[in-house]
């Protein structure tokens, strides 16, 4: 049995261990509820008790009924219990729908006792005693009794969890909160941040100079995909953080590659500079290529996955943008600079 939004598992506990009984009961309207407080009870009938919930929510001491003892109908044909608001009170009341049997067995007490109360009796109490105005088909009835949100909520999951008086026995429970994903979350900034300063530590040691541009670049990166993020008000889940890791990864590759490309053109005996040129025109493309092919499986991704999936799609995407940028734009405008405008000669790379 799974119960979202429970925050008191053990309240929990002793809802679903409850065996609940529900009964439905016609009220005895031949004779007088005095009598039988005084004693006098009909042979036939007995005398319940209205609800606490319902007494509290008014406020006074529970009001007895005189009820008849035969039971109509169980809560062995119930299928489902389900909270709603009433439009018109603005009150919340217990839906509860039968199953086929139960369906024609409620119509045909609806039919039979028009303008008679019927009691609505969980484990001998009474949560309501409507009059029958018309028969009811379909199979469906409402609970009502001045609830509040949490009483209307524990009465349903009493009568889903005990539609049947049976003894309920835990064997395992787990529970899934919000202090399980924030630790996940925790988890994975932590692998985040740990994976970034290994890459920038590669980086500034086998590429030099050249490497130190390229952990600025990194790290511009990762700051456009956080504003990216925050201009789109999205936020930050695990599997987003796991696609900011993948994005470091795709980032650190393109200059690689564009680097690998310096490399050579300086072995032919080229100058830095016309070495650096060559490299990103001629790098360029394959970074580009590979950027895009990964950017449309982004956004199918995104289009038709759900939940996560597009949470790992958007931090994708932005990162596959800012990637481009970075690589091709931002880094050739850093070495433009160093080789036009400073006039460097040299190229520690």
């Amino acid at each position: 049995m799974q119960l979202p939004g429970i925050q008191d598992t053990r309240r929990a506990k002793e809802l679903i261990g409850k065996t609940a009984q529900l009964e439905f009961k016609l009220l005895d309207s031949q004779n007088d509820l005095g009598g039988a407080l005084n004693g006098n009870v009909p042979a036939g009938s007995e005398i319940l008790y209205q609800a606490e919930e319902a007494s509290e929510a008014r406020r006074d001491t529970p009001q007895p009924y005189l009820v008849r003892e035969r039971t109509l109908l169980t809560g062995a044909s119930l299928t489902d219990a389900s909270v709603q608001i009433d439009p018109q009170f603005n009150e919340p009341f217990v839906s509860i729908e039968f199953d086929r049997k139960g369906a024609r067995t409620f119509e045909q007490i609806t039919r039979e006792n028009v303008k008679e109360r019927l009691a609505i009796v969980l484990d001998n109490k009474v949560y309501s005693a409507p009059t029958i105005q018309e028969p009811i088909p379909g199979g469906t009835a409402r609970i009502t009794g001045s609830f509040t949100a949490k009483e209307a909520h524990d009465l349903a999951i009493v009568l889903r969890a005990g539609a049947l008086p049976a003894p309920v026995e835990i064997i395992e429970e787990r529970t899934v909160g919000p202090s399980l994903g924030h630790d996940s979350i925790q988890k994975g900034f932590f692998s985040m941040l740990v994976g970034g300063i290994l890459v920038l530590i590669f980086m500034g040691v086998y590429y030099k100079a050249a490497g130190m541009v390229a952990n600025f670049v990194l790290v511009l990166n990762i700051l456009l995909i956080a504003a990216g993020l925050a201009a789109f008000q999205a936020t930050l889940t695990l599997p987003g953080i796991a696609g900011i890791i993948l994005t470091i990864g795709m980032a650190v590759d393109a200059n690689v590659i564009i680097y690998e490309r310096i490399r050579e053109e300086m072995r032919l005996g080229k100058t830095p500079g016309a070495s650096v040129a060559a490299g990103f025109d001629r790098a360029g493309l394959t970074v580009l290529d590979a950027n895009v092919t990964t950017l449309i499986a982004a956004l199918v991704l995104f289009q038709f996955g759900t939940g996560p999936v597009k949470g790992f799609a958007v931090t994708l995407s932005l990162g596959v943008l800012a990637s481009l940028f970075t690589a091709l734009v931002i880094s050739r405008l850093i070495f433009d600079y160093l080789f036009i405008t400073r006039h460097v000669r040299s190229l520690s790379i």
